[in-house]
């Protein structure tokens, strides 16, 4: 699996998402908004991502190994935060910026596995 260019785009992506969520959280101080396009964001890349690997006929293998190393720790952690701020008293002063620490080592995690997968294939 060589690291292609779309690679690194969507990875660009995801952290101007994460850049753009971080000044929305910080400008209107409203968790729920910010979180919200967050979440939508991440979703259109992750299609948009799907929709080109299947256009340039890349292992979908490497997709769903990536997608269950991030989605593990991402989506139930994005659950608990939503339900913070939905339906219980908002969220407590050091979970504000939970996402960016979910969200970094996600992409991090990611960028392991393109690498590992590159260095057997060239083996």
């Amino acid at each position: 699996m060589k690291i292609e260019i779309e690679d690194i785009v969507f990875g660009s992506l995801a952290l101007i998402s994460i850049v753009i969520w971080y000044f929305m959280l910080m400008i209107s101080n409203s968790p729920l908004l910010s979180i919200m396009f967050l979440w939508v964001a991440m979703i259109l890349i992750s299609i948009l991502y799907l929709i080109v690997y299947r256009k340039k006929k890349r292992d979908k293998k490497i997709l769903r190994i990536r997608f269950l190393a991030s989605g593990i720790p991402l989506y139930p952690t994005m659950i608990y935060y939503f339900y913070k701020l939905l339906f219980s008293d908002g969220l407590p002063k050091e979970q504000k910026l939970l996402p960016l620490f979910i969200l970094l080592p996600a992409l991090f995690i990611n960028g392991i596995i393109l690498l590992l997968f590159d260095i057997r294939k060239k083996k």
